[in-house]
């Protein structure tokens, strides 16, 4: 083990059957969401090789439950364009599913506070072993603006979120520094701001420490398809000499 843990939220494309039936979509227009919000290909392109016990990884679609946002819509940016912790609204604004209150209940007991459950203990076992406890929140991004990003540039190829008093100078200095020598054209906060931060310590402990990373998938894959192409290899192999860099800024 080490300070450095994975978190992997967007990644999964699995909906149980169970959950298919609330979803008004065709399976066509299912597979067209799907393609365009799922972050395709991060688990292999941020932790090929990882140890199980180093990442967190959702077990389904962000369209059955998005672990990533908040659980109270309340506090939740995007759940004003229907795409809280359970998404009630499309990308370009139709209707997804209908949720009464306790299927909503249901669904985020089955999902969401079981993967936060482990993001505590995962985090809590580093606080415990290190006293220090780094996340990398892995992520991709479409060429495509979506409703809720709070920034687009087109030639933004990463970007880098950030998350008051959880995401310290020397952590996004870090990033910045590392994208821009390997000549990326990077952003802070755009196309996406904020980092996930175990909800047992957010606001509250600061030894724990987040940083998101948003990969452009036109540099590793088509998007009209999800299919990876030849510029894969490269994008991985940048980001497994980041992770490298970010595994010893944790221990230091």
């Amino acid at each position: 083990m080490t300070p450095l843990l994975l978190h992997l939220p967007h990644d999964a494309t699995a909906i149980p059957p169970d959950e298919r039936r609330d979803f008004l979509l065709s399976e066509a227009e299912l597979r067209a969401e799907q393609l365009r919000l799922t972050d395709w290909h991060t688990a292999a392109l941020y932790a090929e090789g990882v140890p199980a016990e180093e990442v967190v990884r959702a077990e389904v679609s962000r369209l059955v439950v998005d672990v990533e946002r908040f659980s109270d819509d309340r506090l939740e940016r995007c759940s004003a364009f229907g795409m809280g912790a359970t998404y009630v609204q499309t990308c370009d604004g139709r209707p997804l599913r209908t949720l009464s209150p306790e299927r909503r209940v249901e669904l985020l007991d089955r999902y969401y506070w079981p993967h936060h459950h482990r993001l505590n203990e995962a985090a809590a076992e580093r606080l415990t072993r290190f006293g220090r406890c780094v996340i990398l929140d892995a992520h991709s991004f479409p060429t495509g603006q979506l409703p809720t990003q709070v920034g687009f540039s087109a030639p933004l190829e990463i970007g880098v979120g950030t998350q008051p008093s959880h995401t310290s100078p020397e952590l996004r200095a870090l990033a910045e520094d590392f994208f821009r020598a390997h000549g990326f054209v990077v952003g802070v906060d755009i196309p996406f701001s904020g980092a996930i931060v175990p909800n047992r310590y957010f606001g509250k402990e600061f030894r724990v420490q987040s940083l998101m990373i948003e990969v452009r998938r036109d540099l590793y894959m088509d998007e009209s398809t999800g299919e990876r192409h030849d510029g894969f290899t490269r994008i991985q192999e940048v980001l497994t000499d980041f992770r490298a860099e970010l595994a010893r800024f944790a221990a230091t």
